[in-house]
């Protein structure tokens, strides 16, 4: 059976090996690694290798990785990784760490970009001290969009960042980290659940970006979209939202998940509301 390992089977092969053990418990990264090498026998939910097993994992991962796993892992970008070893996915840092996706008000020197485009920047290219404030978009699909929406006009010189996914969301945090506390930072989510999780757990996040509720709008809403979310509401009603604690009750009450695509078709005017 093929099975396609990564730096997290690289970091627990690492560990075994630079601890001189023969046993370990039987993780789903174990399970991947012993599907891959075939090399010692599962007992009581513990991989358990003889040293000879253990000396041939050495040798089978150094071969398909091309690096021996005795030794610290590589610790820089994939470029770098891609000079010692074979799968250059066992550096740390990922193309997208570093960078965000941007438009709207960037900081000279950067240019200006029409209202459709966006770019991708280094956080070490952004200037945050001239930064007046930031939009955080959820969906990209929006991000893109976002000159169609209905926007306070406070938000006409923001800075906008796509919150992205995975590597591209740890850009968007890190860049946050940067403020100055001073700098407004505006959260445009899904008006759900899942979306004012996703708000509250962004750093230095002061508002929060909701649509005028009407009718129309809610009946374009998702019961069952909102109800799949029960996780992220059992964290919301355990979570101190401050002023977002109004918010979270109104959603509550109308056990509806609006998408922001919703709120564009529409045409739902946009307000901020404080932590």
């Amino acid at each position: 059976m093929f099975v396609r390992l990564g730096r997290r089977h690289a970091n627990a092969v690492h560990r075994l090996l630079s601890n001189h053990v023969l046993d370990v418990t039987y993780t789903v990264a174990w399970r991947d690694i012993h599907r891959a090498f075939e090399l010692g026998r599962v007992e009581r939910h513990r991989l358990i290798l003889t040293p000879r097993e253990r000396e041939l994992l050495r040798k089978e991962a150094e071969r398909y990785f091309g690096w021996d796993l005795i030794r610290p892992l590589p610790s820089e970008d994939r470029i770098q990784a891609a000079a010692q070893a074979i799968d250059e996915k066992l550096a740390p840092q990922r193309p997208d760490d570093g960078f965000v996706l941007a438009k709207g008000a960037l900081p000279a020197p950067l240019p200006a970009l029409p209202s459709s485009c966006a770019l991708r920047v280094a956080l070490d290219q952004l200037d945050v001290v001239a930064i007046g404030s930031v939009l955080v978009v959820e969906n990209l699909d929006c991000f893109d969009q976002l000159h169609r929406f209905a926007l306070p006009a406070r938000l006409r010189d923001a800075l906008v960042l796509y919150r992205g996914h995975g590597a591209a969301t740890r850009g968007t945090r890190q860049l946050l980290q940067r403020l100055p506390a001073a700098i407004p930072v505006v959260v445009f989510a899904d008006y759900d659940p899942a979306g004012l999780v996703i708000a509250a757990a962004l750093p230095q996040a002061s508002h929060l970006l909701v649509p005028q509720l009407t009718p129309e709008l809610l009946a374009k809403g998702s019961r069952e979209h909102f109800q799949r979310q029960h996780l992220q509401a059992r964290h919301l009603d355990n979570s101190a939202l401050g002023g977002w604690q109004v918010v979270w009750a109104e959603m509550k009450l109308g056990g509806v998940s609006v998408k922001q695509q919703h709120m564009l078709a529409m045409g739902a005017p946009l307000h901020c509301i404080g932590r």
